[in-house]
């Protein structure tokens, strides 16, 4: 059997280059980090959180068709996006936001990145695995005719496999595209003050409505998605159209945006400056 292709690095879940639209333009280089668990806020940079070691190694072993390397790995699937979309972002704040709908597929399709990296689509890819069956080819013996048979993974082997299954998943994700995030009607709204940001979060695609996750909302006529693009910008996602396309927060409408990525479940929420999360 081949040695466990494991290179536990420090895998990025949310990219740098997404982060580095979330720093403090005072301070360069540096977030406020609210740790939502504990209510408290620090301050660090993109290289340093937002990440996880070996989150996207694939175990490779000689004697599994199951396992045999994807096509593509996670790296070439994240790759056009993760160079692409700094100079996209900064693009469309040298232009105050105008034109912003030249780049919304791209957009969208950033968007669906970043929702296949979290922490949770993995859960749930996860959890929909539970209870499958895995087998494996078994090929003949010596001097035995060339016959096949498939028998059960070994159990020790089980969750390695369940773990190249969700990165598959995930490669399946970007390659789609936008998908059905198409299906919705998008808008820009902006902030012009570094005192009152857009935030984000570990889950940067969150959804508002009778929905469990952001899939289920295209179903939904009354849903919306936010997808924060960085500090000055929330893209929104609805069922409706709303007039203007482009035009500047109301106040108290990106507070209750903040307020939801603040109380998020997951771990951490990223901002240019601390806040009140009550606020």
């Amino acid at each position: 059997m081949k040695q466990r292709n494991q290179r536990n690095r420090i895998d990025h879940l949310l990219p740098q280059g997404y982060l580095e639209g979330f720093t403090d333009p005072d301070a360069p280089g540096t977030l406020s980090v609210f740790d939502i668990k504990k209510r408290r806020w620090f301050e660090s940079g993109p290289p340093a959180v937002g990440a996880s070691r070996g989150y996207f190694d694939y175990f490779d072993y000689f004697d599994y068709s199951l396992e045999s390397r994807p096509d593509q790995t996670a790296d070439e699937s994240f790759r056009r996006f993760e160079e692409d979309f700094p100079n996209v972002r900064r693009q469309m704040v040298a232009a105050g936001f105008t034109g912003w709908e030249q780049h919304l597929d791209f957009l969208l399709g950033y968007a669906q990145m970043l929702r296949a990296r979290t922490q949770m689509f993995r859960e749930q890819e996860l959890k929909s695995f539970k209870g499958l069956e895995l087998l494996r080819l078994k090929g003949p013996a010596a001097g035995e005719q060339s016959t096949f048979e498939y028998e059960p993974v070994p159990a020790e082997h089980r969750q390695e496999l369940y773990r190249n299954m969700a990165i598959t998943k995930v490669r399946e994700q970007i390659a789609n595209g936008p998908s059905w995030f198409g299906n919705f009607r998008w808008f820009l709204r902006y902030s012009d003050a570094l005192l009152s940001p857009v935030v984000t979060c570990d889950n940067p695609i969150i959804v508002s409505g009778p929905v469990h996750d952001a899939k289920s909302c295209v179903n939904h006529e009354n849903a919306l998605i936010f997808f924060p693009l960085c500090w000055q910008a929330c893209l929104i996602g609805s069922h409706v159209s709303c007039d203007p396309p482009t035009d500047i927060f109301d106040q108290r409408t990106l507070a209750r945006i903040r307020s939801r990525y603040l109380t998020a479940s997951c771990r951490f929420a990223y901002s240019p400056r601390r806040l009140d999360p009550l606020r």
